[in-house]
C-alpha cells in the first residue's frame, strides 16, 4: 500500500515497521509531526506513548525503556537535542541502544525553524562528555525515512549504542509517495539486555561500562574501530570518470542528483557522493576516482562543517570549494553556475 505523506509521516510509518515498542517525547518543530502520528496512533499499533515534561525526561525515559528491553526511540529538533546530550553519552557510556531521531534547524541555542544541516559536527564528533561516537544515517527522501529506522535499530542493537538518525526541515515536510512497509515486532532477546528483572534473572547494577571493564579503553577503540571499518555507507552517482565530483546530504543532495543530470548533458564530467552514514563518514567513496581533481561540498551550515571532514578523509589531495550558507538551499542553476566557474 502506498500513501502520499511527508518524511516525518514516512519515519514514523518506519520506526512501527522496524518493530517499537516504547517512544517518548516532547513536540519541537520541525519534528512534531513524528509526535503527532504516535499520540494518535501508538495505542492503535500497540505502542507505549508517553508525551513528556521536556527533552531531557523523554531522553532518560527511552534510556531506561531500552535498558529494560524495548526498542525505545524519541524525536526531536535543535535545541532539543542539545539538551539529550548527557543521557546520549550516558547510554554510549553503557552500551545502551536507542534511536533518536533530529530533524535538524537553524542556528545556534534556540535558533529557528527553517531547514539547516548545522548539527553535523554534534551529532558526528559526540555532543556531550568523554570518549564515544554516534552512529549518525542521514535521509534524502520519503522512502529513506521509511527505511531507516530498521537499519537504525540493528545498528543500535548490533554495537549497543546510541544511533542518531537525521535530515533537514526540507525532508520533513516534502510529500511524496511512499510504500508502506508492514509493523513487525521487537524479537529482541531481553535475557541479553544490561537489566534483568526478579522473573528472568538477578538484576544488574547500571553503570559505566569502564567501571567494571579493566580492558575499556581496547574495549573501546576496538568497538569504533569496526564500526568505521564496517558500516560506512553511501550512494554515488556519475563518479566512475568524474573530474569534479559534489558531496551533499538530505536536501542539498537531492538538488545536487538534478545537477549532475544537467551538466553531464553538457557535457561536464561531474560526479555526485551522498554520505548515508555521518558518522562513520564514508571515506572508501573516495577511493578509485582516477580523474577527480575538484571537490565541492555542498551544505546548509556557516562553517563548513562536513568539508572539514571531506579533505580530511581525502588527506587534502584535491582543489576544494564549498556552497555553503545556514538556511538558504541553493538551486540547481545556482550550483550548475558554481561547477561551471571552478572547472
Amino acid at each position: 500500500m502506498k500513501k502520499f505523506i511527508n518524511g516525518n509521516e514516512a519515519f514514523a510509518y518506519g520506526a512501527l515497521a522496524s518493530g517499537i515498542d516504547f517512544y517518548a517525547g516532547y513536540p519541537i518543530t520541525p519534528s512534531t509531526d513524528v509526535y503527532e502520528f504516535f499520540e494518535k496512533n501508538a495505542e492503535k499499533y500497540n505502542v507505549k506513548f508517553v508525551p513528556t515534561s521536556s527533552e531531557v525526561s523523554a531522553i532518560n525515559m527511552i534510556m531506561g525503556a531500552s535498558i529494560a528491553g524495548a526498542r525505545a526511540l524519541t524525536v526531536t529538533s535543535g535545541c532539543g537535542f542539545s539538551l539529550m546530550q548527557e543521557a546520549i553519552s550516558y547510554m554510549a557510556s553503557d552500551f545502551v541502544p536507542c534511536v533518536i531521531l533530529n530533524v535538524m534547524r537553524e542556528g545556534a541555542g534556540l535558533g529557528d525553524i527553517p531547514r539547516s544541516q548545522g548539527d553535523y559536527d554534534q551529532m558526528t564528533k559526540g555532543g556531550g562528555n568523554g570518549d564515544y561516537h554516534t552512529i549518525v544515517l542521514s535521509c534524502k527522501s520519503c522512502k529513506d525515512c521509511m527505511e531507516m529506522p530498521n537499519l537504525a535499530f540493528e545498528l543500535a542493537e548490533k554495537y549497543r549504542n546510541p544511533v542518531i538518525v537525521t535530515y533537514d526541515s526540507d525532508i520533513a515536510h516534502t510529500k511524496e509517495n511512499v510504500e508502506i512497509l508492514a509493523q513487525t515486532k521487537n524479537n529482541i532477546d531481553k535475557l541479553n539486555f544490561t537489566l534483568k528483572g526478579n522473573k528472568t534473572g538477578k538484576p544488574k547494577l547500571i553503570q559505566n561500562v569502564y567501571y567494571h571493564d579493566k580492558n575499556y579503553n581496547e574495549t573501546l577503540s576496538n568497538k569504533y574501530n569496526i564500526i568505521e571499518e564496517k558500516e560506512q555507507r553511501f550512494e554515488e552517482y556519475e563518479t566512475n570518470d568524474a573530474e569534479i565530483i559534489l558531496v551533499a546530504f538530505s536536501i542539498c543532495a537531492r538538488v545536487c542528483m538534478d545537477v549532475v543530470k544537467r551538466a553531464r548533458k553538457e557535457g561536464i564530467k561531474l560526479g555526485l557522493i551522498v554520505p548515508i552514514t555521518l558518522y562513520p563518514f564514508p571515506k572508501n567513496a573516495f577511493l578509485n576516482l582516477p580523474s577527480l581533481k575538484k571537490i565541492i561540498v555542498v551544505e546548509l551550515n556557516i562553517l563548513k562543517q562536513m568539508r572539514k571532514d571531506v579533505e580530511y578523509y581525502t588527506k587534502f589531495r584535491y582543489e576544494y570549494f564549498s556552497i555553503n550558507s545556514m538556511s538558504t538551499c541553493p538551486t540547481v542553476l545556482d550550483i550548475l553556475s558554481f561547477v561551471k566557474e571552478v572547472k
